[in-house]
């Protein structure tokens, strides 16, 4: 039944833009110009799927820090799933910028998914004066089932687009057991746009 239940949050979260799609394809979409800072093909060089669970994993990243019992329970925006922070994995910062006076933070680290799988997560921190104004959750990446991921773009007057993407290949029954696979994938995508005020705080628009 936990399975049905993810699946169903993933079919509720989006707005149900559904295309056809013969395989995965997790880069992105979005082609980097002058006025963005980072981007999903940033990020992309950092991840590697790890075949025998068929979980992300993060790579090629240096100098790991532990979270503070206040960054573990700071909320993020845009989680919908609600994968708690856990202090079994440490985190890297991948990118730092600043938006006017306020600090901005790219940090990248795994979590516990669905029965305990992996998940790999960039989340988008800011700050004015050392202290943390908001969060936001850029990307986060599952295979549990459905494929879940995002794409994105940060641009520097602090506007943040996000492509959220679940590509759903199996056939369920009603008690949610698996019975085969589709012969097309289907493919579900929401964009949410979220832009910084002058407090540090990421709203969306």
């Amino acid at each position: 039944m936990k399975k049905a239940a993810l699946l169903l949050l993933l079919i509720v979260v989006f707005s149900c833009k559904k295309e056809g799609e013969k395989s995965t394809n997790t880069k992105t979409e979005i082609t980097k110009t002058d006025s963005i800072v980072y981007n999903t093909n940033d990020f992309q060089p950092h991840l590697k799927l790890e075949d025998e669970f068929s979980e992300f994993e993060l790579t090629g990243l240096k100098n790991p820090e532990k979270f503070t019992a206040v960054e573990l329970t700071y909320p993020i925006k845009e989680n919908e799933f609600d994968f708690k922070k856990s202090a079994d994995f440490d985190y890297f910062i991948v990118n730092d910028f600043n938006v006017d006076k306020t600090k901005c933070k790219i940090i990248a680290f795994s979590s516990y998914g669905e029965n305990d799988s992996k998940t790999v997560n960039l989340q988008l921190n800011s700050y004015q004066s050392g202290e943390q104004k908001d969060a936001l959750l850029l990307d986060c990446r599952f295979t549990f089932e459905t494929e879940y991921y995002r794409n994105f773009e940060i641009k520097k007057d602090g506007t943040v687009i996000i492509k959220k993407i679940a590509v759903n290949g199996l056939l369920y029954n009603n008690d949610g057991d698996i019975t085969g696979e589709k012969a097309v994938n289907d493919t579900t995508t929401e964009i949410v746009k979220y832009k910084m005020n002058t407090n540090g705080q990421f709203v969306k628009f």
